[in-house]
């Protein structure tokens, strides 16, 4: 292949915002009347978190973690002791899953269930000695991927990302929420 054609294809296509309505239209937003997938950050989030879950679960090969597994270790390191729940609230992992890799994990040693004292159906989750040994195994391969992620991106332009992309996932539970209420509607 031609080294210009390779080059081509690498090339970072440009947001320039949807397309313009037909008959020269304005909206007020960001958002038109059209669609076309390469127009809109969600596409750009989608392809950037499945190249990433490829990369860094290459990454974390060499010390036995998988991407789900990193995300679970780093929820109990963070706060050790969660439910389930938290744990795949905190991981933006389903239940169902989340369940399958902690049992996995138990198996390997990583994570203790416990029921606390005072509430014996709750099953808490925390890291076991193993676990945290995994943990800080796999930190520096992560840190260094996300150096390398991130390169280019000023510490302003990355508070900017993250202002950003935390106000899409509010508005994505406030759409969730409404839409809970509109169903709960007679």
């Amino acid at each position: 292949m031609a080294k210009a054609s390779v080059s081509a294809r690498r090339q970072t296509p440009r947001f320039a915002g949807p397309a313009a309505p037909r008959g020269g239209a304005v909206n007020a937003g960001p958002i038109g009347s059209a669609y076309r997938i390469g127009d809109f950050p969600m596409h750009y989030i989608a392809a950037i978190q499945r190249q990433n879950q490829l990369n860094l679960g290459r990454a974390l090969r060499p010390v036995e973690v998988s991407v789900p597994m990193w995300r679970a270790l780093g929820a109990l390191y963070d706060t050790d002791g969660q439910t389930i729940g938290q744990i795949a609230e905190m991981t933006v992992l389903d239940r169902s899953s989340l369940g399958r890799l902690l049992e996995e994990m138990a198996a390997q040693r990583l994570v203790e269930r416990e029921s606390p004292p005072d509430d014996r159906r709750a099953v808490l989750i925390r890291l076991s000695a193993a676990g945290r040994r995994r943990f800080e195994a796999a930190q520096p391969i992560v840190l260094e991927h996300y150096r390398r992620l991130l390169h280019g991106i000023s510490g302003s332009e990355f508070r900017t990302l993250m202002r950003l992309l935390r106000q899409i996932k509010t508005n994505t539970r406030i759409m969730s929420d409404l839409a809970t209420l509109e169903l709960d509607q007679p």
